[in-house]
């Protein structure tokens, strides 16, 4: 029997119950369910479990006989929908500078596949009664659209999401802003997440697109209008190019026109001078040319002239100062030392004429000061070399260690190479296992010649051996026909002497007696094969059996 499919009626349908009139038939009814819609069975309202891709039956007569007997059960079966879709709303809101923007969200949803019965929680006020409403009466609600969705989620995210953004930036700030963009998308997932979530619907991703608002509009039109100054400029300058090339052409038709005149009115003598001014200015022009090219080409040369002196002199300057401040910081150590000796001299005198110390402790502290200076260098000097044997002796494990990575990487290398041969080795005689020895040595006679000139003798051998061959198959053959010939002559012989027994019996008993018949000569024509006991004409070469070789 073929099953019914079961759909939703309209595409903008997340779930929707059965119609009751489907079950109610005394004969069997098997329907089934895409693997994209989820089945979610109830009994006697109570909701039994949900399947993807359900496939069921209901009536028949052994469950009316139940009903009959047990009373009736109610079954109600709602379709959900698990495919992801979007549901878009529009908003408005102020911005900061009081400006209005809006613009449409979106979100992508989907209902949970492992908690399709929490989408109960969406369904409120449902009927599974399919009569009209009575007067004053509520009418059911069977199914649940995307509508249903946006009008639980579309209040809060407006609210607590899109106007609180909205009113903390500027309406021209909003468009092309990343970071506001991501932090609006990230908080309407999370309110969407807080709303649905726990109403069995997956949030999968939200975004938002602003409309045109009165400040970018502004700004649209303010661009627009510059652009088109702009190419009224551009207009205005190609006009004016236009008349000053309108303007030289007139005046250079005047001026040929007057010096055509002028010409027609001429004399000879006027027109020879006029074409020897005409030389002397082609070559004045021509000689003006050459002393600007002369004299462009001595700028370009005092210019890089100048040039270098000018880096010369800053850099004599820089030195210069540098050497001066060199001068200026050893003249000043050098103060400070004489007025470190000054102190040191002022400090004993003082104790001189105090009496604190004599010439003697004085002698005796320099010393020992001198002493202690001297031991101070001698550490520092242990632990300058200390220092020193630390590094050359760290240089040499590092180089110890270098030494010791080159020689594992050569043993690593060599290992490897010799894993690869055997494994190479291994796999070779693995597939030899599964060949033939015909193929095995027809591998091995491109690696082998000595392989290649054995299949060239064992070639030549076939060759010489399969006319030999074809003699011992027209012999088996021809013996067979032999032995085919002498079983059927030995069948009729069974049977004339069959027949002749049963004529000698119906002789006798009718008082005469039947002559004997001889079988001698059939039985000497019979011979048996040796190796395999096989009967055969006594004038068979081979056994027909066998193939053994009867006369030699």
């Amino acid at each position: 029997m073929a099953s019914m499919p079961l759909v939703l009626t309209d595409p903008n349908l997340l779930a929707e119950f059965v119609r009751e009139a489907e079950f109610k038939t005394f004969f069997e009814k098997r329907f089934a369910t895409p693997p994209d819609l989820a089945a979610l069975l109830f009994k006697n309202g109570q909701l039994i479990d949900s399947f993807v891709g359900a496939h069921f039956s209901v009536g028949g007569l052994a469950n009316a006989i139940k009903g009959v007997v047990g009373g009736s059960t109610h079954i109600a079966i709602m379709l959900a929908d698990l495919k992801p879709f979007s549901v878009n709303m529009s908003f408005q809101g102020v911005s900061r500078d009081n400006v209005e923007v809006g613009g449409l969200c979106t979100f992508e949803l989907q209902l949970n596949p492992d908690k399709p019965s929490n989408i109960l929680g969406l369904m409120r006020g449902v009927a599974r009664n399919e009569r009209e409403p009575e007067e004053g009466e509520l009418p059911g609600r069977k199914a649940l659209s995307t509508l249903d969705v946006l009008e639980r989620l579309a209040p809060h995210v407006s609210d607590r999401v899109l106007e609180a953004v909205i009113s903390r930036t500027d309406a021209g700030d909003m468009r092309g802003n990343a970071g506001l963009q991501d932090k609006i998308q990230a908080d309407m997932m999370k309110e969407a997440e807080r709303v649905l979530g726990d109403l069995g619907v997956i949030v999968r991703a939200a975004s938002v697109e602003w409309a045109l608002n009165s400040v970018e509009m502004e700004a649209f039109k303010r661009a627009q209008i510059d652009r088109d100054q702009e190419a009224l400029d551009y207009q205005l300058q190609l006009l004016k190019r236009e008349m000053s090339r309108e303007a030289e052409a007139t005046q250079f038709k005047l001026e040929t026109s007057a010096d055509l005149a002028k010409v027609q009115a001429a004399t000879d003598d006027e027109l020879s001078h006029m074409v020897l001014e005409s030389e002397v200015r082609f070559i004045d022009a021509r000689e003006a040319v050459t002393r600007r090219h002369e004299m462009e080409a001595l700028a370009h040369e005092v210019e890089v002239l100048r040039t270098e002196r000018a880096a010369k002199v800053e850099m004599e300057i820089a030195d210069a100062g540098h050497l001066i401040d060199l001068t200026k910081e050893a003249a000043r150590l050098r103060k400070t030392e004489i007025e470190i000796e000054e102190l040191d001299a002022r400090h004993v005198q003082n104790l001189k004429k105090m009496g604190v110390m004599t010439d003697l402790e004085l002698n005796e502290r320099r010393q020992r000061m001198e002493l202690e200076i001297a031991r101070l260098a001698q550490e520092q000097a242990a632990r300058n070399l200390e220092t020193m044997m630390k590094l050359e002796a760290a240089g040499d494990d590092r180089t110890a260690q270098r030494g010791i990575l080159v020689s594992k990487s050569d043993t690593d290398n060599k290992v490897a190479l010799m894993k690869a041969e055997a494994d190479a080795r291994t796999a070779q005689l693995m597939a030899g296992a599964k060949m033939t020895p015909e193929q095995i040595l027809a591998i091995n006679a491109g690696l082998s010649p000595q392989v290649a000139e054995v299949l060239k003798e064992q070639a030549r051998a076939q060759a010489s051996s399969s006319q030999e061959s074809m003699d011992i198959m027209r012999e088996l053959i021809k013996g067979a026909s032999e032995e085919r010939a002498v079983s059927r002559q030995h069948e009729l012989d069974i049977l004339k002497a069959g027949m002749t027994g049963a004529t000698g019996v119906a002789h006798g008993a009718g008082g005469k007696s039947g002559a004997p018949t001889d079988t001698s000569s059939n039985s000497s024509a019979q011979v048996d094969c040796p190796k395999c006991g096989r009967s055969m004409p006594a004038k068979a070469n081979f056994c027909t059996g066998c193939g053994h070789k009867m006369r030699t």
